[in-house]
Formats: structure tokens, sequence, C-alpha cells
């Protein structure tokens, strides 16, 4: 029974080092999708920041947590935030896995509320408190 718990450090290990992704290539991704969107209103004050996936794997899935990061760095309605995580589980699962999107959609739900003063919450790149434009906050 010793020998199996003696993997688990290395198991931890492998875990973390799949978490680090590039960020020289999270930058030139965002870059491109943030210049594709269309952007109506004011932008938050703040500079659009992503790490990829957080917690969980930069697998192929990485170009829809980007996606999410850059909705959730926008803020706005609980509706939105909504859609924002069906997206992602949804954009995951098209790309094969159809359960760890449904992990990382309940995991932003919980993990992800405005009202937490995080650097992931819905709106960070609105001063705490705000979550969204002046005009499409809660």
């Amino acid at each position: 029974m010793n020998r199996y718990w003696s993997a688990i450090p290395i198991l931890v290990l492998v875990t973390l080092l799949s978490c680090s992704g590039d960020q020289a290539q999270f930058r030139k991704l965002a870059d491109q999708l943030y210049a594709a969107k269309d952007w109506n209103g004011p932008l938050p004050p703040k500079t659009f920041k992503t790490d990829g996936c957080s917690i969980c794997p930069d697998h192929d899935w990485v170009e829809c947590c980007i996606e999410h990061d850059l909705a959730y760095w926008m803020g706005g309605t609980r509706e939105e935030r909504k859609e924002a995580d069906i997206r992602l589980k949804e954009c995951v699962g098209e790309k094969g896995h159809v359960i760890s999107g449904h992990i990382m959609y309940w995991g932003v739900r919980i993990g992800g509320v405005w009202w937490l003063p995080t650097p992931f919450r819905w709106g960070f790149g609105w001063e705490y408190p705000q979550s969204g434009p002046p005009d499409k906050s809660y």
C-alpha cells in the first residue's frame, strides 16, 4: 500500500506542470481573439489578462478558456455570465471532452461569482465590486 501513496507527489507534480502553459502563446491567441471581437460600449479599465485554463490543463480547448476569460473580463449581467459559462461547456464538449466541459462549467459557476474579490471573478476587468459596464452590472 505504501508504494501507491508514494506515487501521489509525482501525480501532483505532473498535474501542476500540465497547468502551466506558455504565456506567450496565450498572449498571442488572446490578442487575436480580442481583436476579432466587436466590442460595444465602454471597455473595462484593467488590461485583459488570461492564464489559459487556470487550474485545468491547457489541452486542445485552451481557445475556449481564453474566450471565456474575455467574457469574464468584460463582465455584464447574470444572464451574460450564464451564457458565457454555457459557451465554455459547449466549446470544450465540441472538442470531444464533454465530461471535462461539464466539470469546468460547474467550476466557473461556483468559483467565478462577481461578489468575491478574486482576479478571475465575473467582471474582473472592472474595479471591485463593479462587475461590468455601468449600465449592465448586477
